[in-house]
């Protein structure tokens, strides 16, 4: 091996070193020489919110620089991160580590990024997902958009005695028939708490509302279905929410 092949692993390795001595994570409990316990890649909570520490340790040592942005997604069906909240991390007097105790109340998948403020370098990455505990659903009226996680939903030509009838996602075209029925059930049966279901109908390629209803149900069905009236050809996105706002789920169909 040549000299500088031998610059260049050495860096290489240097870079990667490096990069594994920064580590961000969340926990619930630290002590004064920077030991760490309690740290998850899942969280439960209760509805009004519980605390963590965001906790950032590293070889180097640690500055007053140090801010957090937090990020999360906002329904299943979208996996990318949007800006939630930013914060910033205390060190310790050590400089080996710095911490801050956040306190957690909305549910989804979480990406947290720490960044020095001085140089904009990104330091370290963590994510993990907080749900709320079992127990808040037993609520009657209390959901979130994971609480609709089993639900599916899906298009046909027709109900008959409670099953679907020509179940599909691609339909032909009929200028004298132009109703779609949605199916939705909630597939552990627990019934959807909610008295109305909002559609919101996008043409898929350029994210543009095509229309929206809403359609009362009984809050203690699992299941239920919707006539949906589509004129043009095309490919959609139909979207589903309860009375809440709350996202239910979403299904693609096109027209041919």
């Amino acid at each position: 091996m040549n000299l500088s092949c031998l610059l260049l692993c050495l860096l290489l390795i240097s870079q990667l070193t490096n990069k594994a001595e920064n580590k961000l994570l969340l926990c619930t409990a630290y002590d004064a020489n920077g030991e760490y316990s309690g740290d998850y890649s899942s969280w439960n909570i209760q509805k009004t919110g519980n605390y963590m520490y965001l906790f950032y340790t590293s070889d180097k040592p640690v500055n007053d620089t140090l801010f957090i942005t937090i990020n999360k997604t906002f329904n299943r069906k979208d996996t990318n991160f949007y800006l939630f909240d930013h914060y910033y991390l205390i060190p310790d007097s050590s400089k080996k580590f710095a911490v801050n105790k956040y306190t957690f109340s909305k549910p989804g998948n979480y990406q947290l990024r720490v960044f020095d403020r001085k140089s904009e370098e990104l330091l370290g990455m963590y994510t993990a997902f907080i749900g709320y505990n079992e127990d808040q659903y037993n609520e009657v009226f209390f959901t979130d958009t994971w609480y609709y996680k089993e639900t599916s939903i899906f298009f046909c030509d027709s109900i008959s005695e409670d099953m679907p009838i020509g179940k599909r996602e691609v339909f032909n075209y009929d200028s004298n028939r132009n109703k779609i029925t949605l199916y939705i059930e909630n597939a552990n049966k627990k019934p959807l708490k909610t008295n109305n279901v909002f559609i919101k109908v996008y043409d898929k390629e350029n994210r543009k509302l095509i229309l929206s209803d809403s359609y009362s149900l009984n809050g203690n069905w699992f299941w239920t279905y919707i006539n949906i009236f589509l004129e043009e050809k095309g490919k959609y996105t139909l979207e589903l929410y309860n009375a809440d706002d709350v996202f239910i789920n979403a299904a693609d169909l096109e027209i041919k």
